[in-house]
């Protein structure tokens, strides 16, 4: 474990401040062989930790959204906020005063860990040679920072795809979870939310500037195609009540434009200055390819799981939710559906932390008393 980056700082990773306090990397210089039956030479995982260090399990392992990464929450004063800074700290949901926290930047992602960015066998960056990836390859590599840490029981929390890698981990090492969490995150992927990702794939692959994925030592990126597939995807996050509370039919003169049109370039120009477009390609077909259902769930029938459906989600619909815990009851799992209220579709298990935190606490409460 060292808190230098062994590798070359990117300018979206720049931008975000990168490598930040608290950031952390763990370098597993073995094989790693993957579900398409390729194989990385090493794996190197960004990661942060909140809470004891020693002493307290199980421990909670937080994973991300799509455009997530490792820094959940901040470490202290003069740290930026985390994205889920009203969930997890000392007093918050999840209180680590109690729980020791661990959270890690996903395989294939752009914050720090192993992905297309990095430099391949030959020292360049892998660009389009870089190996697909599944959910599973991701839980897979997070366990190996498990093991490291010396971690033999975890809380597994996660939003979004960070719920669908949940999955993927109880089912691998069902036996190490004591329970899972998954905040609208469905035990596969439908048509609906493919076609999304679908539009934002093409727009990246027919941006001149993609170079065939090679683009990291020209001037400049798929800048634009990473920017219409953040566009059409936070379309996909919000709700028709959410966008008629933001914006109605508001006309910006100054623009010429409507506010919902400057709302999605700027949100398209934003994930351009934090994020990479290979990585997009490679966490998308990931998602898209992933489907529960193909794999055994003998080990997921011991891991007591709460499914968050999102009242007013229209990525992952509620009925949606319910089809997926109904399959792992089937299944012989202990799950529970909850519906987590609010008018903000997807995207308020980040926007209204405080109830999306209250429902959190309340299950690991309730795991805790059962011991």
């Amino acid at each position: 474990m060292v808190r230098e980056y062994p590798d070359v700082v990117r300018p979206w990773q720049r931008s975000a401040g990168f490598p930040w306090p608290g950031l952390q990397f763990a370098w597993f210089d073995q094989p790693f062989a993957l579900d398409s039956g390729a194989v990385l030479p090493h794996v190197t995982l960004a990661w942060e930790e909140w809470g004891p260090s020693t002493g307290t399990e199980p421990v909670v392992l937080i994973f991300h959204a799509l455009t997530g990464d490792s820094h959940v929450a901040s470490h202290g004063l003069g740290d930026r906020p985390g994205w889920w800074e009203g969930v997890v700290g000392a007093g918050k949901a999840i209180d680590t005063r109690r729980w020791r926290v661990v959270a890690a930047n996903v395989l294939g992602g752009a914050m720090g860990s192993t992905g297309p960015a990095s430099r391949g066998p030959g020292g360049k960056p892998w660009g389009a040679a870089f190996p697909e990836v599944s959910l599973f390859d991701m839980a897979r590599a997070t366990h190996l920072l498990v093991e490291a840490l010396g971690i033999r029981r975890v809380h597994v929390v996660g939003g979004s795809m960070g719920g669908m890698i949940g999955f993927a981990y109880a089912a691998l090492y069902g036996e190490e979870v004591a329970s899972l969490i998954a905040i609208g995150a469905p035990v596969m992927h439908s048509p609906w939310a493919i076609a999304y990702h679908v539009v934002g794939r093409t727009a990246i692959v027919n941006d001149p500037a993609f170079a065939g994925g090679d683009y990291y030592e020209a001037e400049r990126g798929p800048e634009n195609g990473l920017a219409v597939a953040r566009m059409a995807d936070m379309i996909s996050y919000q709700s028709p009540e959410s966008m008629e509370r933001k914006f109605g039919r508001q006309w910006n003169p100054d623009l010429a434009d409507f506010e919902v049109a400057s709302y999605l370039r700027y949100q398209g120009e934003k994930l351009v200055r934090r994020f990479d477009a290979n990585t997009y390609l490679c966490l998308t077909n990931a998602m898209d390819r992933f489907d529960l259902r193909e794999h055994s769930a003998q080990r997921l029938s011991g891991v007591p799981m709460r499914l968050v459906g999102i009242e007013s989600d229209m990525l992952y619909p509620l009925a949606e939710i319910r089809a997926s815990w109904r399959w792992l009851r089937e299944q012989g799992v202990p799950a529970e559906y909850v519906t987590l209220p609010g008018p903000w579709g997807h995207d308020t298990f980040l926007v209204d932390q405080v109830v999306t935190g209250h429902l959190i606490a309340e299950f690991l409460r309730e795991q805790d008393q059962r011991g």
